[in-house]
């Protein structure tokens, strides 16, 4: 996608969002200043060379009570938020371009006795260069991270994880996303079945939702097919997936 692909993109998946208000979705400032942004860009001849960026600061969403299995039990008033930068070498945003990934998740919430608790987890891209101590997919999902350690030392300054464990690993293989794939993610995680298919049956929707499977989800399983086709014939699955 072009930036004024990527743009029109966005501005659908904005449209579809507000169509979601006070079902689901809270706040969707931060996706309109980010097309404010590139449609600046956009009228800004000097620019059209320029790599591509995309940073969305701060989605927001209430997370229904139904969820089970919850830790510690009557968790009230959850919100999760998400943040997305994404960077390319190219003016355009695609799979092979991408040098720059983070899509950051965090979840705030309200025990039974009103104190705050927290949750996080971020997906990355991370192009390994020489040797790492664990294995480290390039792109990857893991719990926690710096958003949770900044959050906890500014609401509790004496935190204490009790008998839970935090640590960097695993970091779990995860196909790339973009702003479209993140929200699905969390209509399909976080919302709801209903929400979730009633997202689906968007139509505007299903158009975005498919551009951006072609542009970044494609040529990632196509990167491990090919490598378990022809496992001498493919690095870049290795660097996908180091374990293979």
């Amino acid at each position: 996608m072009d930036e004024i692909e990527l743009s029109n993109a966005l501005e659908d998946l904005c449209e579809v969002l507000e169509s979601f208000f006070g079902k689901g979705v809270r706040d969707v400032s931060g996706l309109k200043q980010a097309i404010c942004r590139l449609k600046i860009r956009t009228g800004n001849p000097k620019q059209k060379e320029y790599p591509l960026s995309v940073n969305i600061a701060r989605l927001s969403f209430d997370i229904p009570t139904t969820h089970k299995h919850t830790l510690p039990i009557g968790v009230v008033d959850s919100i999760l938020t998400l943040s997305i930068k994404m960077g390319f070498r190219e003016p355009i945003a695609s799979f092979y371009c991408i040098n720059e990934m983070n899509i950051d998740f965090e979840l705030s919430a309200n025990d039974k006795e009103g104190r705050p608790i927290k949750s996080a987890w971020h997906l990355d891209y991370h192009d390994v260069k020489g040797d790492e101590h664990f294995s480290h997919p390039q792109f990857h999902f893991q719990f926690g991270g710096k958003k949770l350690r900044e959050s906890l030392r500014v609401d509790c300054e004496h935190f204490n994880t009790g008998e839970l464990l935090l640590m960097e690993s695993p970091r779990l293989m995860h196909p790339p996303m973009d702003p479209i794939l993140a929200i699905d993610f969390i209509f399909s995680n976080f919302l709801g079945e209903a929400s979730w298919k009633a997202l689906r049956q968007k139509r505007s929707f299903i158009k975005i939702h498919k551009i951006s499977k072609d542009a970044f989800w494609r040529p990632y399983f196509e990167g491990i097919s090919n490598y378990l086709s022809n496992p001498t014939s493919s690095k870049q699955a290795l660097g996908l997936q180091p374990s293979l």
